[in-house]
């Protein structure tokens, strides 16, 4: 559970950091996971960290979940995200894996580790064990959930 409360607190604080040399991810269109041409915008709820936001309050929810799945896909939907804005800012980058490397900031860092985190602490959410004892055959019943 530590594990999850810390990737929220990288997905909210990486959303207000640099996600490329020149943008901070609470200016940068949705459009630049898809285009490699990083625009501004001033509408959070249509920005890349507004979308790293939305992931953070699903991991929040998530924290009350015992299965843990909604854990691993707020940590996928993390993952994700991260790659299609790597994929494009290696394209923005000339296909220059140096530059690429160099030119992301601590934001994009930040969303890729809260996503592989949120996904491991996915895969340790608590299982349940039904122990019954069925009184008139003596047998012991096992159901996992």
């Amino acid at each position: 559970m530590l594990a999850s409360v810390l990737a929220v607190v990288a997905l909210v604080v990486g959303a207000f950091q640099g996600w490329i040399a020149f943008r901070t991810g609470d200016k940068l269109t949705l459009h630049s996971l898809t285009q490699n041409n990083f625009g501004a915008t001033n509408d959070i709820v249509k920005s890349v960290g507004g979308l790293s936001i939305l992931l953070a309050l699903i991991a929040v929810v998530a924290l009350v979940d015992p299965s843990a799945w909604l854990t691993r896909l707020a940590g996928a939907a993390a993952v994700v995200v991260s790659v299609m804005f790597a994929v494009e800012a290696f394209r923005h980058y000339g296909h220059q894996f140096d530059a690429t490397l160099h030119g992301t900031r601590p934001g994009f860092w930040l969303e890729l580790g809260a996503g592989v985190v949120l996904l491991i602490a996915g895969s340790f959410g608590s299982r349940s064990t039904v122990v019954a004892v069925d009184e008139n055959s003596q047998t012991l019943v096992e159901a996992r959930g």
